[in-house]
């Protein structure tokens, strides 16, 4: 005796004792599997035709494992656009063996595992067994959780978060710039207006702090005799447009506000986020 059924939106020519794998279906293992949809039954010389489904036949199975299908390659390239995209898909499968195939409206006289756990109503028309819930997880769940609290009645300081740290070092940024700043002043160099040295006074500033500003910038900018932050605040617009020709950076200091950043350096505040 076999039969024809239909699940998934898939038909399968099963017998007792077979093994099948269909698209995924709730349950756990151990589970009774009914599949109802039975669209043919064939027993020795008789063959009976369902419309659609053959009146009080059923197919019973039991559910050995929930797994999943080889993995599929989706890929989709799209030609001199410069656009591809690839996924991967494992459809979801279940595992059933067939147990017997029944006629008449009988039900199914395999009964699940008894290992498993309670469940509610199952797929397709069998309902479950009422168990018992698990004594030792009902135990398990009964204590109330007990939580430690240390005891910090001896006059004992709460330990207390360490002070974050500064990335920048905004205060050596600022005291190196101060040290340079009147250093120029003691050489006669007047401060308040743009003047470019051919090398730094002391320790150059790092310009790459100043948003706008890269490495290769700022090696222009060196190039153009500027190292300090207080040269970059006394710019004027004419130095502006000079020096921003000179470094192939037209348009950024006034977009970025150069000037004021390097005030902002200099008064130890925190360097603006790149733009």
């Amino acid at each position: 005796m076999f039969a024809v059924i239909k699940t998934g939106g898939k038909q399968y020519r099963v017998a007792a004792g077979d093994t099948i794998t269909v698209e995924k279906l709730a349950g756990e293992p151990g589970q009774i599997i009914a599949f109802e949809q039975v669209l043919m039954l064939v027993n020795g010389a008789t063959t009976e035709i369902g419309v659609p489904a053959v009146a009080g036949a059923t197919v019973a199975g039991e559910l050995v494992e929930q797994t999943r299908g080889a993995k599929v390659i989706a890929f989709k390239k799209r030609r001199r656009k410069n656009s591809r995209r690839k996924r991967g898909h494992r459809q979801d499968l279940t595992v059933v063996k067939i147990t017997e195939i029944l006629t008449g409206g009988a039900k199914p006289t395999l009964q699940a595992r008894t290992n498993r756990p309670a469940a509610g109503p199952r797929e397709h028309g069998v309902e479950a067994d009422e168990a018992a819930p698990d004594a030792a997880k009902a135990e398990k769940t009964s204590k109330p959780k007990i939580k430690k609290v240390e005891d910090r009645s001896h006059g004992e300081a709460e330990p207390q978060a360490p002070a974050q740290a500064d990335p920048h070092n905004r205060a050596g940024i600022a005291t190196n710039s101060a040290t340079a700043l009147e250093a120029a002043k003691a050489k006669g160099i007047d401060t308040e207006t743009f003047q470019p040295l051919e090398q730094p006074i002391g320790k150059p500033d790092d310009l790459k702090l100043i948003s706008g500003v890269g490495p290769a910038i700022e090696k222009k900018l060196n190039a153009a005799g500027v190292w300090h932050y207080w040269q970059v605040k006394a710019f004027s617009d004419e130095d502006i447009a000079k020096v921003e020709q000179q470094a192939g950076a037209k348009g950024r200091a006034h977009r970025d506000d150069w000037r004021g950043q390097a005030a902002d350096l200099m008064a130890g505040k925190e360097p603006r986020p790149k733009s």
